[in-house]
């Protein structure tokens, strides 16, 4: 397993934490994690799972309606090398690229990736460039272009593409 029982059930408890509370609407919700019983701390993690996957919630108007499913695959390097991270959602977006890759410095291993950085903090970056776009890391040439030239018609294909494709936020 490329990442450890232990790394792995830190990872998710603080992962868990960025879920809605009370206080919160919460910007991630846990669907997939490498144990089998997710609230005992002495669970045993399922051999040869190497990923965990969830569902983002971000707040800007154009995606809030909907939730985005992540998945954070871990290589043999981790935590030297970052995970990969893709969107297995489909989202119309100016920094993800239609095989859901996001583009985000500190997913970056030869600049930004430290040993470490946190999952929880790859998630607060991703939902943060989803919440707002950043030109210096577009993903796309077109959208790149629209969403610099024609905004309008930039949100009204996010928007319809929330609509048609985006997961439930519950």
């Amino acid at each position: 397993m490329p990442i450890t029982a232990t790394q792995a059930w830190k990872e998710l408890t603080r992962l868990r934490l960025l879920g809605p509370n009370g206080q919160s609407p919460g910007i991630f919700i846990v669907d997939e994690s490498p144990f089998k019983e997710e609230d005992d701390e002495e669970a045993t993690a399922s051999c040869g799972y190497d990923f965990i996957a969830g569902r983002i919630l971000p707040t800007a108007d154009i995606y809030k309606e909907g939730a985005y499913r992540l998945e954070m695959k871990f290589s043999s390097d981790y935590p030297f090398k970052p995970p990969e991270v893709h969107f297995t959602t489909p989202i119309y977006h100016l920094n993800v690229d239609k095989d859901g890759l996001v583009c985000i410095p500190i997913l970056q291993a030869t600049n930004d990736w430290k040993p470490s950085t946190i999952l929880a903090d790859v998630v607060k970056a991703i939902v943060d460039i989803i919440d707002h776009p950043k030109i210096d890391y577009a993903m796309n040439p077109e959208i790149h272009k629209e969403y610099s030239e024609k905004r309008d018609e930039y949100e009204r294909k996010a928007k319809q593409t929330v609509r048609e494709k985006a997961l439930p936020r519950t």
